[in-house]
């Protein structure tokens, strides 16, 4: 047994080094979230050795990709004179060597290879505890789950995800404990929500953890002081540039004008702690953290029960829980219309890095026939969620109709929309207003048409419906003066990023073999 345990994760990492090493970026037809500010920041630390941008820079990037930096940030402490990348610098350090031997597969080599030393020592640590079926439940956690699909995504959330496990590995073990906190630092710098983290430590070792990640963090914020002008690259004045709005030293770019109009991205500001947090909307983001269609960690992380089955009281384990319970709070006050990474993330990329505190719940002894029957078992329940990852793993996250790849059609049809969350776009269309409605599609065979909707043939529709007050009904009328009245039930009634108080309704449509194209029309309550 402890050997099949161990050639099945061995195989499954090789394969996915080989897909890396395999894989040309460069066929994807677009960068995904911040990829290219993490890349154009390796690239300066590998062959410039700063995190100043320059022209230089851009042309480096532009010649090596193809194509511009789209999604660019960048960030000033004084005015515009000196731009650095507005992104930690933990991450593009570790791939900057990768990225200077090979400039577009170097980072998804780096990311495999990771992945794989954080796999291989939470195994090793995990069967001294539970036993031989450590390295399959390692398997699962990483295959059966979307974690091994971020190896191909120029992004810090594996990262981070690696150094967690390699820390509670560490602490698992007994053993570097100094090693331990000055990793669980580096995440927590990257992103202060995981500092519960730090609190996951048996008794023994909490002193020497904490000087590990005191240390790590007063070098990191003297560096970043140093290099930045500010104690976190998430300080200062920030920006985002695309080809419609210029790159700095490229175009006409006036930094100072921009931030007066525009404002700044800067997450150190009074206006990102006001959002507070609303009861009812509370309610529904627990519900979509937990089975929500995009991302839900129980579809998308399914073998996260595993550590439950093996868990055991004892070595503050305790706080593991509260680690992720503590994050997940803070971001439901903080970025409560968007707890999961926005754009182009796979399910939940904020919950990643906190992913293997859920692993380490495993302390009680397995027997390896139960531990492989458990893995095999939530594999299989987590199959229909994971299909379109399975079958094509590398390919470009967003489907050029409109979506997103990772989302199976069981997800569709068993999990409810993410009402309360801003940034998803499941048509790949923006919201709009219609008639007074407020409108989001929620499948690419839905289109504005002018005035009214389109519905393409032989493709049924689903979209999400807002109002300020409760509909009495909604008619949907034809071009020909056809006219249904439908009434939909409540789906869903919270706060939206513009208003305090909203109805929301999800109206689905049927297939058409011709389509159809018709107009909503509200019916008010009294």
């Amino acid at each position: 047994m402890k050997q099949v345990s161990w050639a099945i994760l061995g195989l499954l990492l090789a394969a996915t080094l080989a897909a890396a090493a395999t894989l040309d970026r460069r066929d994807w037809p677009a960068f995904v979230g911040d990829e290219a500010t993490y890349l154009m920041e390796a690239q300066s630390l590998a062959w410039d050795f700063d995190l100043e941008y320059t022209r230089q820079d851009h042309d480096r990037f532009v010649q090596q990709w193809g194509r511009p930096p789209e999604g660019l940030i960048l960030q000033s402490t004084d005015g515009g004179k000196t731009l650095v990348y507005g992104k930690p610098a933990a991450y593009p350090l570790f791939i900057a060597p990768f990225v200077r031997l090979s400039p577009i597969r170097g980072a998804g080599v780096a990311n495999a290879l990771l992945l794989a030393l954080a796999a291989v020592m939470a195994g090793r640590a995990l069967q001294r505890r539970i036993g031989d079926a450590a390295p399959l439940w390692v398997a699962a956690w990483v295959f059966a789950s979307v974690t091994f699909a971020y190896v191909f995504w120029i992004h810090s959330d594996l990262f981070l995800m690696c150094l967690v496990a390699i820390a509670l590995a560490l602490i698992s073990d007994k053993r570097s404990w100094l090693a331990a906190g000055a990793l669980l630092a580096l995440v927590m710098l990257s992103r202060p929500l995981y500092a519960g983290l730090l609190l996951a430590t048996p008794a023994e070792a909490r002193k020497k953890v904490a000087v590990g990640a005191a240390a790590l963090v007063l070098i990191a914020t003297l560096a970043s002081l140093a290099t930045r002008g500010t104690w976190t690259s998430y300080g200062g004045d920030r920006r985002s540039f695309y080809s419609y709005t210029g790159f700095p030293a490229i175009d006409a770019v006036d930094w100072a004008g921009q931030i007066a109009e525009r404002g700044t991205h800067t997450w150190v500001k009074e206006e990102t702690f006001r959002m507070g947090f609303d009861p009812r909307q509370g309610g529904w983001n627990a519900v979509y953290y937990l089975v929500g269609r995009h991302v839900g960690i129980l579809p998308y992380f399914l073998p996260l029960l595993l550590g439950f089955l093996a868990f055991r009281r004892g070595e503050g384990r305790w706080a593991l829980v509260f680690a992720v319970l503590l994050a997940a709070a803070v971001l439901f006050w903080l970025r409560p219309f968007n707890f999961y990474g926005g754009g182009g993330s796979m399910a939940n990329r904020y919950f990643l890095p906190l992913y293997p505190a859920l692993w380490f719940l495993a302390a009680r002894p397995v027997r390896p026939a139960l531990g492989a029957l458990a893995a095999v078992l939530v594999t299989l329940l987590a199959a229909p969620f994971l299909l379109p990852l399975w079958s094509a793993p590398r390919i470009f996250p967003l489907a050029s109709e409109g979506g997103y790849r990772y989302v199976s059609d069981a997800a569709r049809r068993w999990l409810p929309f993410e009402t309360t969350l801003s940034h998803l776009k499941p048509s790949g269309r923006e919201d709009f207003v219609h008639n007074l409605l407020w409108i989001r599609l929620l499948s690419p065979s839905l289109s504005p048409d002018g005035e009214r909707l389109r519905l393409a043939s032989n493709e049924p529709g689903d979209l999400l419906i807002g109002s300020p007050q409760p509909l009495a009904g909604i008619q949907l009328r034809k071009p020909d003066g056809t006219t249904v009245r439908l009434q939909p039930a409540v789906r869903a009634r919270h706060r939206m990023w513009w208003t305090d108080d909203y109805y929301l309704y999800e109206l689905k449509l049927e297939s058409r073999p011709e389509g159809t194209v018709f107009q909503l029309f509200p019916e008010w309550n009294g």
